[in-house]
């Protein structure tokens, strides 16, 4: 009995059984989330659910992202733009987002294939990526743009790790599908559309930059290859970054055809964030934590800057204003809710009639604060900056510090990360309707009879309990993986580093054999650089989102901004421990 099952686990699935078994992952899951239902919150989410949904509307009635105002422009907008295609190809909200991840997570386990050369592992990983509780999570199930920001994410992963295992591939036009240009293809998409969809799409540079610092290392030192292929190769890994500038150019000049503004947003790039960077260089008489621009730098500008004099009534009398932005607790209006407030009091002193208005307007506002700066009438803190975020201070180290840290064991535990809501939509139903039409997903109306919690039917009930052990053994056992794969990691460095140490000089008839050798050392770096490289992804976005937690959102841990780490977490811990089996079970075959 024990020898058959050996030799089943040896026996690898032939490559016809991975791609039907792969499809029946992809149904499978399908059908546990068809069972779950939208939500929104009508006229309760102006600034995100409703801003996304009505572009989309817009986008579809051939009129862009609607009429401008103060928040048309304010967020990057490539989330209305999938909406509008899903409502076109008739694929309904939640399939078209559930689709759109189990793309990119066999992308994700197809990419390590070059070291996962058997079929069952490849699916063991597409299976574990594709199962992930975050990825139908309850937040997943608002009609907003991290229902596919992951996804987008992995596919920019995927992309750049399946180009780096591939990247000794020969350069052949004939053969272009087997090279690895493909995935550098894939790696631009998925960068363009992270970027495109949220604004700080920017934090997977740090990736980009060193996969390709590290690829670039590998290929000038690669002997044998002439220098024009050195030269190519290097070029090559340009490709990612001109897919993003033609993204990001198409969507500034639809925007500029629209608005009459060449940008992607007109809150976090251009005059507005230089307005705002402008405003918090001024030097605060009492510092507070989550407060940029407290009343006392307020009263500053409100008697030094000309186009600001009139937002002193709407900031600091107008109650209405005051009751929708103000913190109570602070006293004052914190840095996540000022920015907005702000816009709003420009809309309302009609500095956004267009785009081109609100863009002059907030330039001179920049200018006039930095130019008081500079000639000492206000005392500057800071030198120029133009940006949305607070600036970095030594006080929030603990802070984010502790809120990093409890972000990382937050994912790794798959907390608030279950797949049924606990809460009903909120609106009309004739307004739901259009909602549930648009989308051709359902919302969840019903209630328990003499209570406001949902009510799920005995199928929906069953569903969402298999997703919930789901949940509960992918939170007991990503930790432990996860400390499992760095214990591997950092011995196999070690080993690594003791074979390079120990390695003989080449010389004679060893040289191709050490040739080899080396080839297959450089590898093996690869693949341990590209694992720590997820890894330290994962710890970036924690304390990033961290940063922005405690300096400006003070909303508490949620999980829908660390949505991009629960994938990380599992491709590391995944990868990680099935590469070295495969390596051990190669090394005893």
């Amino acid at each position: 009995m024990r020898q058959t099952l050996k030799t089943i686990l040896k026996k690898d699935l032939s490559r016809r059984a991975f791609w039907v078994l792969a499809g029946l992952v992809v149904l499978a899951k399908l059908l546990l989330v068809h069972f779950q239902c939208i939500y929104t919150w009508i006229d309760g989410a102006p600034l995100d659910d409703e801003l996304m949904f009505h572009a989309a509307q817009s986008i579809t009635a051939g009129q862009w992202l609607g009429p401008y105002n103060w928040l048309t422009l304010s967020k990057h907008m490539f989330f209305p733009v999938w909406l509008a295609l899903a409502h076109a190809l008739h694929i309904p909200y939640l399939t078209a987002g559930q689709l759109l991840w189990c793309g990119a997570s066999l992308a994700s386990a197809m990419a390590f294939a070059p070291v996962l050369r058997q079929h069952k592992t490849r699916l063991a990983l597409f299976i574990l990526l594709a199962f992930n509780p975050a990825s139908m999570a309850s937040f997943t199930l608002r009609v907003y743009r991290d229902n596919i920001f992951p996804a987008e994410c992995m596919l920019f992963f995927a992309g750049l790790i399946g180009y780096a295992l591939r990247w000794r591939r020969p350069l052949a036009l004939r053969q272009l599908h087997r090279s690895g240009l493909p995935w550098l293809a894939l790696c631009g998409l998925g960068l363009a559309l992270s970027w495109l969809t949220r604004e700080d799409g920017i934090w997977l540079l740090p990736f980009l930059l060193a996969g390709g610092a590290v690829l670039i290392g590998m290929i000038l030192c690669q002997k044998g290859l002439p220098a024009l292929q050195k030269a190519l190769r290097c070029a090559l890994l340009t490709l990612p970054v001109l897919v993003l500038a033609a993204g990001v150019n198409i969507f500034c000049a639809v925007n500029q055809a629209w608005y009459g503004v060449y940008t992607l947003s007109d809150f976090s790039s251009g005059s507005f964030a230089a307005a705002f960077g402008a405003m918090t260089r001024i030097e605060q008489e009492h510092w507070q934590p989550l407060v940029s621009v407290p009343r006392d730098v307020r009263e500053k500008l409100y008697d030094h800057v000309e186009e600001l004099a009139p937002f002193r009534y709407w900031l600091e009398e107008y109650q209405p204003m005051r009751n929708g932005y103000l913190n109570k607790a602070l006293g004052d209006y914190q840095t996540g809710s000022f920015y907005w407030v702000l816009r709003r009091t420009a809309q309302e002193e009609g500095v956004y009639a267009d785009a081109p208005t609100a863009e002059a307007f907030w330039q001179r506002v920049a200018d006039e604060i930095n130019a008081l700066c500079e000639d000492g009438t206000l005392p500057a803190a800071h030198g120029r900056r133009a940006s949305t975020t607070p600036p970095i201070r030594a006080e929030y180290l603990g802070p984010v510090l502790q809120e990093g840290l409890r972000s990382l064991w937050y994912t790794a535990t798959f907390q608030d990360c279950e797949a049924s809501l606990s809460e009903l939509t909120i609106g009309l139903p004739e307004d739901v309707a259009v909602w549930e039409e648009y989308l051709g997903s359902r919302a969840n109306l019903a209630a328990v009879a003499g209570t406001a919690d949902p009510y799920y039917s005995p199928l929906q009930e069953l569903a969402f309990l298999l997703l919930h052990w789901v949940r509960c053994v992918y939170a007991a056992l990503l930790p432990l993986a996860v400390l499992a794969a760095l214990a591997v990691q950092l011995r196999q460095g070690w080993m690594l580093l003791r074979r390079k140490k120990g390695a003989p000089p080449a010389a004679g008839p060893q040289d191709a054999q050490m040739a080899e050798t080396a080839a297959d050392t450089a590898d093996a770096w690869l693949l341990w650089a590209i694992l720590a490289g997820v890894l330290g992804m994962a710890l970036l976005r924690c304390f990033m989102i961290a940063f922005v937690e405690v300096a400006s959102f003070n909303i508490g841990t949620y999980v829908m901004y660390l949505s991009t780490v629960h994938p990380l977490l599992i491709l590391y811990a995944a990868a990680g421990l099935l590469t070295a089996w495969e390596g051990r079970a190669a090394r005893r075959g």
